[in-house]
């Protein structure tokens, strides 16, 4: 009786001591799209279950908490929007719940297999994921309410429909948490910025924002400036965090590398630039000249680093570095076609510089994680089973 044959993938140890899989290990073997994955079994039983806990335990607990709410304010039915509605209740439990799930299990994720993190990145990634959660959210109701104007539900419906969302929110930001790399806090930064510039753009209440300035968001004129304010500031400790964790991974001190060491310190100005030009918006009066100088710095920065890209990374491939001074070139060009030719207003002049130059960032942070951070590879292969019948 013939027996199917069984083939071995030959892994060095060094290997499997960063995956953190123990020799002996069941693991689930995954082929899609050309590719094969192997995953710890245990590790994904053990995650999926801790998930499924968290959604069932955090939205018993939170229906339960909105019902007793609700009836200590003797409610028989509950607005969707407004003050002591649906939504206010739902975001308020799920910014506390989802933010404690996503602290715990980033924790986990320190100790277990990512020792970089620091605490300060914790907390950061922690405050941008409930900002970004708490607009979500906010979009969400907002397309609700369009939808059902007046709509009023009883106790028991709005307690389980609370309890759903918190709960849905608490197993999203738990599974985010896990699940948290470079890749993952990079487009935490770009949803978080494009999301929240959004958000602040349909929400300012003001239809003809963009006749004044890009930073017109920001001011005491503008509904909900606080989002967008809180959108740079958050973002610009989320850049922080990537250039902290790429920077320390790359060893760029002062004596072992004086050119990565001299981008680091310029990154982390523009970080903190950009967190400034959230932290004093462009209100009459000192915080407008302020407001002014820090934005002017963060053009700086950004030109500093542009032209000096070739001394600051001198093995950079030849595409990075047109594609970097064709960006410097682009910058110049809308400032000539603002200032000179008139063609551009202020605020498209504004939204094509953040633009490029949010796409030059994010462009470098990659390139800096292809050096900081190179995908593991090893050569292997396939051995056939001496134990194998044919």
């Amino acid at each position: 009786m013939s027996q199917q044959d069984k083939y071995y993938i030959e892994i060095p140890d060094d290997v499997l001591e960063q995956i953190n899989i123990k020799p002996n290990s069941e693991l689930n073997a995954v082929f899609s799209n050309g590719q094969f994955t192997l995953q710890d079994e245990s590790a994904g039983n053990h995650n999926e279950k801790v998930s499924i806990r968290t959604f069932l335990l955090t939205s018993l607990v939170a229906g339960i908490l909105a019902f007793i709410s609700f009836e200590l304010l003797q409610l028989s039915t509950v607005p969707l929007q407004g003050d002591n509605s649906i939504s206010q209740a739902t975001i308020y439990l799920s910014l506390i719940f989802g933010g404690i799930s996503y602290l715990i299990n980033l924790i986990k994720v320190r100790h277990q297999k990512l020792g970089e993190l620091k605490w300060r990145h914790i907390i950061t990634l922690t405050l941008a994921m409930s900002l970004i959660l708490l607009a979500t959210l906010a979009f969400f109701f907002k397309f609700f309410s369009n939808a059902f104007i007046g709509l009023r539900l009883d106790l028991y419906t709005t307690s389980i429909l609370v309890g759903l969302i918190t709960g849905l929110s608490s197993y999203t930001l738990a599974a985010a948490a896990r699940d948290v790399s470079f890749s993952s806090i990079t487009y935490t930064l770009i949803a978080m910025l494009f999301g929240g510039i959004l958000f602040s753009m349909l929400t300012n209440g003001s239809p003809d924002w963009w006749q004044h300035n890009f930073s017109y968001l920001g001011t005491e004129q503008a509904k909900n400036a606080i989002y967008f304010n809180f959108t740079l500031i958050f973002s610009g400790l989320i850049m922080l965090t990537l250039v902290d964790y790429l920077f320390s991974a790359l060893n760029a001190s002062f004596k072992k590398n004086r050119r990565l060491f001299c981008l680091r310190i310029l990154f982390s100005l523009l970080s903190i630039t950009l967190a400034g030009v959230g932290l004093f918006p462009n209100n009459p009066g000192w915080t407008h000249e302020v407001h002014d100088q820090i934005a002017q710095l963060l053009v700086t920065w950004i030109l500093i680093m542009i032209v000096g890209i070739k001394w600051f990374l001198p093995q950079a491939s030849h595409e990075f570095i047109v594609t970097s001074y064709s960006v410097g070139g682009l910058l110049i060009l809308s400032d000539i076609l603002f200032q000179k030719v008139h063609y551009l207003s202020l605020t498209g002049f504004e939204v094509t510089a953040c633009g490029l130059v949010f796409f030059w960032l994010i462009m470098l942070l990659l390139h800096l994680r292809n050096i900081a951070l190179p995908a593991s590879q090893f050569k292997t292969k396939v051995v056939k089973s001496p134990n194998s019948d044919v």
